[in-house]
């Protein structure tokens, strides 16, 4: 009885197979062997093979390459950011040139001026000194002269005084020897009534010769004129000192932008280091995922390769299971992942180190995990790329999280994001200091810095509005130009930075600046004011946000339900009392095109 029993005839290629049998690989061994295997052999191969295939979950490496993919989208945007953040900064770098440039140009125009003004002050001086010492000069003569001939007069008057006491004293003489006869006497009498009229004479004289009227209208003329060329050197030094005092206003407007600048770059710098930190996690883990996965391809055995991706999933916290149910998931280990923004104020931030996350958000999130019956973990990331989260968790072999509840505009272009009906419906306002009663509306902030949130949605709104600045300012519809914006993406800035007059204003949604204003513990308090009113066309929404896979059908149509019950309860009702001041609707709001939401996540079959 042979050994072997062949289902066919051998033929010629018998070797094929029995080649690819000594290598391994046993399914090409079952193609190739053509009925010419022994029959036991092909038996036994045949359900060894389907072992393995059952045994084993599917090909593994289309879950794996999704997480590549994922991980690489994260690079590219981080990338994205990078590159935008150092082309502003290379913008701010050119502004600052110009800036500088100017600035110099001021500085010597200053320095010409100032010259100026020397030499000017300089020449008015001398010019003043030569006339006064001139015309006191003169002044001087006139008085000498008149001095002297008072002098004389009075010199005269002295002579005449003299003889009139000689004549006097010779009249008494002759009258003492006249007796009664006084002959002598008519004579001197005679002699003293001449005296006495070239006195009178000499004394109409001495008075014309000392009347000094006319050195006091030349003096006063002197005092009248000098006064004047006075003046015109005070108005010349003050028209001198306003050029100065406008040209230092011009370089303190320009040092403002420089400074405005400085503060862009660096909040640019910060942001470009977050990004290269995150781009290196990105980066690493993909290098490390495929490092891994080149090692598992190494093994030549199927079933090596089997476990050692199974493995590898099970690291990656991926599930392959095509019957994977996120809530059922979320139920069974009574815990709900959530990313969020740390430091929102108003919507999710802390009073202090240490403490749990309150606001708007917060609040409501764990108000949806209370309704599962569920703890609440709170994933804290960066608002900016916390849809990353639901591809890949933050760290390799973390897994990804449930769902974001993070100040959320639903935004068409996210295809592996799906989103939840609005929560909440809020303006867009803007917010100024406490008592600055220059701004009242858009219109007033010409010519003054805006700030904002760094989001495509907010800057789209100040353009549709006709605000125009330096990235801008040549696009059609502009009405209203202002100094600069300054875009922030440092949540922890956005309050300070109007506060302190960083910025004039500051465009916002409306909870990340109501408690700022109204909250008793705010430090902002008293300080900043939200002008009432919405500067966007209609109410904006938040939504929750889930990945964008039937997996998440069961858990977004769970929050739907949530948001629909839970905005008819009183405890909604105070929670936007608290974090909005009031109630706001739109009952006729709808997803913009491209928005993936609840109907694009429902199973088919």
């Amino acid at each position: 009885m042979p050994l072997f029993t062949f289902r066919k005839s051998p033929s010629n290629d018998a070797d094929a197979w029995k080649t690819a049998l000594l290598t391994g690989d046993i399914e090409k061994a079952l193609q190739l062997e053509n009925g010419q295997m022994p029959a036991s052999l092909y038996e036994r191969l045949t359900q060894s093979q389907a072992h393995i295939n059952t045994a084993l979950p599917p090909n593994p490496a289309p879950d794996l390459l999704k997480r590549l993919s994922g991980l690489q989208s994260h690079a590219q945007k981080a990338l994205a950011q990078i590159e935008n953040t150092f082309s502003e900064i290379a913008s701010r770098t050119q502004e600052q040139l110009t800036f500088l440039s100017h600035t110099r140009g001021f500085l010597l125009d200053s320095s010409k001026s100032a010259d100026n003004i020397r030499i000017e002050m300089k020449q008015e001086l001398d010019q003043t000194h030569h006339f006064f010492t001139n015309e006191l000069s003169e002044l001087m003569v006139a008085i000498h002269e008149r001095t002297e001939a008072s002098r004389s007069v009075i010199d005269d008057i002295d002579s005449i005084g003299r003889t009139v006491q000689l004549l006097s004293l010779n009249a008494a003489i002759e009258a003492a020897h006249a007796g009664e006869s006084g002959k002598g006497f008519a004579v001197v009498a005679h002699e003293i009534r001449n005296l006495a009229l070239r006195t009178q004479e000499n004394a109409r004289q001495a008075y014309a010769e000392m009347d000094l009227s006319q050195l006091r209208d030349q003096l006063s003329r002197l005092l009248t004129s000098s006064e004047s060329r006075l003046n015109e050197l005070s108005q010349g030094v003050a028209q001198s000192l306003t050029t100065l005092h406008e040209l230092f206003d011009a370089m303190s407007n320009y040092i403002g932008e420089i400074e405005a600048n400085n503060r862009i770059i660096d909040s640019g710098l910060s942001i470009g280091v977050a990004a290269d930190k995150h781009l290196r996690n990105r980066v690493q883990w993909s290098q490390g995922l495929l490092k891994d996965m080149q090692s598992v391809y190494s093994k030549t055995q199927l079933s090596q390769q089997q476990a050692l991706f199974q493995r590898l999933l099970n690291e990656e916290k991926i599930q392959a299971d095509p019957k994977f149910d996120r809530l059922e998931s979320i139920l069974k280990k009574r815990e709900i992942r959530i990313a969020i923004e740390p430091q929102f104020i108003g919507v999710s931030f802390r009073d202090a180190p240490g403490q749990p996350l309150k606001g708007l958000d917060a609040d409501l999130a764990q108000a949806f995990a209370k309704s599962l019956g569920v703890k609440c973990v709170f994933v804290e990331y960066p608002w900016d790329r916390c849809l990353e989260l639901l591809e890949a968790g933050p760290n390799r072999r973390e897994a990804e999280v449930d769902l974001v509840w993070s100040a959320l505009p639903p935004m068409p272009g996210y295809d592996s994001v799906a989103f939840s009906d609005p929560y909440v419906f809020l303006p867009y306002v803007l917010a100024k200091r406490t008592g600055d009663d220059r701004i009242k509306s858009l219109q007033d902030l010409k010519g003054k810095v805006l700030g904002c949130i760094n989001d495509p949605a907010a800057i789209s709104v100040l353009e549709e509005q006709g605000l125009r600045w330096q990235a801008n300012r040549n696009k059609p519809g502009g009405r209203i130009e202002l100094s600069n914006l300054l875009a922030y993406n440092d949540q922890s800035l956005i309050h300070d930075c109007l506060a302190q007059g960083v910025v004039d204003a500051f465009a916002v949604d409306l909870p990340i600046y109501y408690w700022a204003c109204k909250g008793e513990t705010s430090p902002w308090r008293g300080k900043i004011e939200v002008i009432p009113g919405n500067i966007s066309s209609g109410l904006w929404f938040y939504c929750a946000a889930v990945a964008n896979h039937p997996s998440s059908y069961a858990l977004l149509k769970r929050i739907n339900r949530f948001i629909g019950d839970y905005r008819q309860s009183k405890d909604y009702q105070m929670l936007l009392n608290t974090w909005l001041g009031q109630s706001f609707n739109d009952p006729n709001w709808t997803f913009d095109k491209g928005v993936n939401q609840l109907k694009d996540l429902e199973p088919t079959g």
